[in-house]
């Protein structure tokens, strides 16, 4: 059900006013779905809808509509005519959802068990698990935990409403200030139009950045398990599947531990602080030191590396896409170099086989790089023997061999680059003792609420699609498409070996949204809804909507960010010859 604040009233189809108690009609919607056509009046949702083409429904059925690629749960309007078809629970596409109303599950658990005014606090996703914590900061024991799943499965098990509320915006922050969530609803007042699409299901009001199911019957698959100071939130993959007990990772949970104490110490943990900073100048304060802690971690890895004990002679480091990995060594190089090193660096790109030895087969599968070669160029280079590196011709899917050999400094390391740099198959003919693995991420410091996280997926897409706008002549309608692509090779080839890591370094900065919004929008907003990737576009411009934004220009040209934004000062920070596929030329459309 739908409730609409200050809505006038509906009698037969017949929306009636004060001034006009018949004659004002509603205007029509023309839906089709399954084959058969339907005219609805405005305001119909996707229950109206499914009562007149199924009636009853099962959980395997549809748990959201999809309208033009656009996601609807079952209480939205419809925004227009079109066709509709219906997504079930399993379906990777309806997981977010999940996710969405598994968080609403545990928040209305605590409240029923903790009292009014219980909170807790998602702060970010760790493997197929969310960390959370207790807003008062109070570590829970096993037997809490215990209790609190008991009460979610009792939730979930009388099936409790999900009701969807269209309030009035100035109402809804007025709610937020008097549950004393000050920062919420600063945020409220953010977001654009007079109305604000809020969930309740028992006493919990919240709002969430995307749709829910429609009752708590179907979150289903969870489990909880202490992680101190705090606690997981496990859930089910896109395939629907509660993975067996996740193995701790200690070294990412530090790394996010840390991240989560520096934002507390400056002051800037979520969405609202971020604005505010952005409003009264202080960003520029948030830049200067989110970068400076980059550039002392860079030069902590440097001494770790030079001062080692054995020698550490192969450095490898991989990372998912757009984490910055290109950058990161180039900074790493110039730290060692402070420290007297001289690394000889070698890309994983660059090992390829030739174009006519695939014969079709995966270029991300690690057999698609000359292995043999790579041994061979290693071990010789550990000798202290010259070799002539390979440099792979794209355009002609041949490696190129350099004409001036190399030669590894006595006691010099190896800088490896790529992404099977973690795969043991790669480096088994070096002795550990004498290898290093960094593991690289944009790990997301910052909440846009208590309750909404920002997905580092969802980071590093905005990254790709900047990068891929004003350097390689790709549209975001080209990097959305081939985004699902991407990740399933990372989970295979990169997310799988992760745990191998001796180092994660984290090279995300509170700042960069801001910055890439101001790019990627008016872009995202030409995206029209006969393409496939208009859905996946909406949803990123309500992500970012409530955002402020920043010009690039205050990047610092040392910042890992520039790799995605361009460097003042080396030339054109948008080549000339880039154009989008609906004709603008890039460099007009960011003046």
């Amino acid at each position: 059900m739908v409730i609409r604040e200050n809505d006038d009233a509906i009698h037969d189809g017949i929306r009636t006013s004060p001034e006009d108690p018949v004659k004002e009609l509603i205007s029509m919607i023309h839906i089709t779905c399954e084959g058969r056509s339907f005219d609805f009046f405005d305001g119909a949702t996707p229950q109206n809808l499914w009562n007149m083409v199924r009636g009853t429904r099962g959980k395997e059925q549809a748990v959201l509509a999809e309208m033009d690629g656009e996601l609807l749960d079952f209480q939205t309007p419809f925004p227009s005519g079109g066709d509709v078809r219906w997504i079930p629970l399993s379906a990777p596409k309806a997981h977010q959802a999940y996710v969405r109303s598994a968080i609403m599950l545990l928040v209305c658990a605590v409240e029923e068990i903790y009292g009014e005014g219980a909170d807790v606090l998602v702060k970010h996703s760790l493997g197929k698990s969310l960390y959370c914590e207790f807003e008062d900061g109070h570590v829970p024991l096993k037997k809490e935990l215990d209790r609190l799943a008991e009460r979610m499965r009792e939730i979930s098990e009388e099936g409790r409403d999900i009701t969807k509320l269209v309030v009035g915006k100035k109402r809804a922050m007025a709610f937020l200030r008097i549950k004393g969530r000050e920062e919420d609803a600063e945020l409220a007042g953010q977001l654009a139009g007079n109305t604000i699409n809020v969930d309740q299901c028992g006493r919990v009001i919240d709002y969430f950045f995307g749709p829910l199911l429609p009752d708590m019957s179907f979150v289903s698959l969870f489990a909880l398990k202490s992680y101190a100071p705090g606690f997981l939130l496990r859930l089910p993959d896109e395939d629907f599947h509660l993975a067996q007990d996740e193995e701790e990772d200690p070294l990412f949970a530090k790394v996010f531990l840390e991240s989560q104490n520096w934002s507390e110490l400056i002051g800037c943990q979520n969405l609202a602080q971020l604005n505010a900073s952005i409003e009264n100048g202080k960003i520029l304060d948030y830049i200067s030191i989110a970068e400076a802690l980059h550039e002392k971690k860079l030069a902590e890895l440097a001494d770790a590396i030079c001062e080692a004990k054995p020698r550490i002679r192969l450095v490898c480091m991989a990372g998912p896409s757009s984490s910055g990995k290109t950058t990161f060594m180039r900074r790493l190089i110039v730290h060692l170099q402070v420290n007297g090193v001289r690394p000889v660096m070698i890309s994983l790109d660059d090992y390829f086989r030739d174009r006519d030895e695939m014969q079709g087969e995966d270029w991300e599968d690690i057999h698609a790089l000359d292995l043999d070669r790579f041994e061979g160029d290693i071990t010789a280079l550990l000798e202290g023997k010259p070799v002539r590196l390979p440099t792979f011709n794209f355009i002609t899917g041949k490696k190129e061999w350099n004409a001036s050999p190399v030669t590894l400094g006595k006691g010099q390391p190896i800088l490896v680059e790529g992404l099977h740099a973690l795969n043991p198959r790669l480096t088994y003919f070096v002795p550990g003792y004498q290898c290093m693995h960094i593991y690289l991420s944009a790990l997301t410091q910052i909440t846009i609420n208590h309750h909404n996280r920002i997905s580092t997926s969802d980071t590093r897409l905005l990254r790709r699609m900047v990068r891929d706008m004003q350097f390689r002549g790709n549209p975001p309608e080209k990097t959305i498409s081939s985004w699902p692509g991407v990740r399933k090779g990372e989970e295979r080839n990169i997310f799988h070996f992760q745990g191998r890591a001796d180092v994660v370094f984290n090279s995300a900065l509170l700042y960069e949204i801001p910055v890439l919004k101001r790019i990627v929008k008016p872009f995202l907003e030409e995206i029209s809804k006969d393409s496939s990737a208009y859905g996946e576009a909406r949803r990123l411009l309500e992500f970012l909507a409530p955002f402020r934004e920043l010009d690039a220009s205050l990047v610092p040209d040392h910042s890992l960010l520039r790799e995605f934004v361009g460097y003042e000062g080396l030339g054109k920070v948008v080549p000339e010859s880039v154009e989008l596929s609906h004709g603008s030329r890039l460099k007009d459309r960011l003046k």
